[in-house]
């Protein structure tokens, strides 16, 4: 990110700091020193009160990274690239290449970070409560911080969690409308509009502030929503601008990403069996289930996996298997109606139909991947220009 310093990298994942990050520094290490420790204990000196307010600050952003960290990690399990992690003015940013496939794995990710905040919280309050002195004279620094720095992480998994996309929050908020309604779209557009109410109403708590006396205060809470607003409008540009790109990039054909049929299992087989045959030959993927020849549906290896070991000794594939996870599309269709198919009715796959012939499915990860390799992954039929 440009006006950004390179600190060092965490499990191949960049970390670097925005030079806005030392206005930041400045204005909490001030705030906790001249007003929030003063106020809090009244029996340490000057310096003390600097010390434990410097020390507080830099926990603070090292709480961000740990946050920002919760983000990367849970998009690196769900098959996303980071590119970095970014220290800026107002908290932290994951850079995450890429988009979540399913709500269920946007809701993961949007989330990890401020369950890694409220966990620190938790911790560092609960260790207050048990262990800090009961006299006002015996509390030292060290105490003052562990307090603060809980505290603050609390607040900040709180914040994050208000349903103002782009924060956590909005996030999750979009992936619970994307899966209620298998619409993307109109996720998005729910999650920007909410989000835009929850700006305004930060902007008038800070004018509030400002007019019960914290002109500080009012004034930061204002400068976070008008920076939060900002991102909101950005990243509504981008997604109105990648929505063109998007089309391109879905029109290829069905048929020119066909995956062939994958090898049966029975349904009469047992989850433990499948399970031993699956880690032998590691498949994870869409796995077709038949009856006697006919296709009945498909599972996954996860789907296997959430099974309860006492119950996989006992249970058949048919006990288990969906009959809604067999869904059908044609080698004509675009990668976007196939996506649209798999968004609407909660699939990773499709099977390949056209005359009663059945030529093989398409999944999730196919059109990921002839995204990704685009304009490669083109209509064979279309004529190209030679030049």
């Amino acid at each position: 990110m440009r006006g950004s310093l390179k600190l060092f990298s965490i499990y191949g994942i960049p970390v670097d700091i925005n030079a806005t990050w030392l206005i930041a520094v400045v204005i909490i290490t001030w705030s906790l020193s001249t007003g929030a420790y003063p106020a809090f204990f009244q029996m340490w000196s000057s310096q003390q009160y600097w010390i434990a307010g410097i020390v507080t600050t830099f926990l603070l952003f090292a709480s961000v990274l740990a946050h920002e960290l919760g983000h990367s990690f849970a998009a690196l399990t769900q098959g996303l690239r980071v590119r970095g992690i970014t220290l800026l003015l107002f908290g932290g940013v994951s850079r995450i290449q890429g988009k979540a496939s399913r709500p269920r794995n946007e809701f993961l990710i949007a989330f990890a970070g401020p369950a890694v905040s409220l966990l620190i919280g938790l911790v560092l309050v609960g260790w207050w409560i048990k262990f800090h002195p009961i006299h006002e004279h015996l509390v030292t620094p060290l105490h003052g911080v562990i307090f603060f720095t809980g505290w603050m992480n609390i607040l900040v998994a709180g914040f994050n969690l208000l349903p103002g996309y782009p924060m956590d929050g909005g996030r999750v908020l979009r992936s619970a409308v994307w899966g209620f309604t298998g619409n993307t779209r109109l996720a998005s557009k729910v999650a920007l509009r909410v989000g835009r109410v929850v700006f305004y109403l930060l902007i008038g708590w800070g004018v509030w502030q400002i007019f019960n006396g914290d002109v500080v205060g009012g004034i930061w809470i204002g400068l976070i929503a008008w920076f939060l607003m900002s991102s909101a409008r950005k990243e509504q540009e981008e997604q109105a601008s990648s929505v063109v790109l998007e089309q391109d990039r879905l029109s290829f054909k069905i048929g020119n990403i066909i995956t062939p049929m994958p090898p049966m299992i029975e349904h009469d087989q047992l989850i433990s069996d499948v399970l031993t045959e699956l880690q032998v030959t590691q498949r994870t993927d869409s796995i077709p289930v038949s009856k006697g020849g006919e296709l009945l549906g498909f599972i996954t290896g996860i789907d296997l996996e959430r099974i309860p070991v006492e119950q996989r000794g006992k249970l058949i594939i048919g006990e288990i298997i969906r009959s809604e996870s067999l869904r059908f599309c044609s080698r004509f269709d675009s990668g976007r109606d196939a996506l649209h198919a798999m968004d609407k009715y909660g699939v990773m796959q499709l099977v390949v139909m056209d005359d009663g012939y059945v030529f093989g499915i398409v999944t999730r990860q196919d059109i990921t991947k002839a995204v990704q390799e685009f304009p490669y992954a083109t209509d064979s039929s279309q004529p190209t220009d030679q030049t």
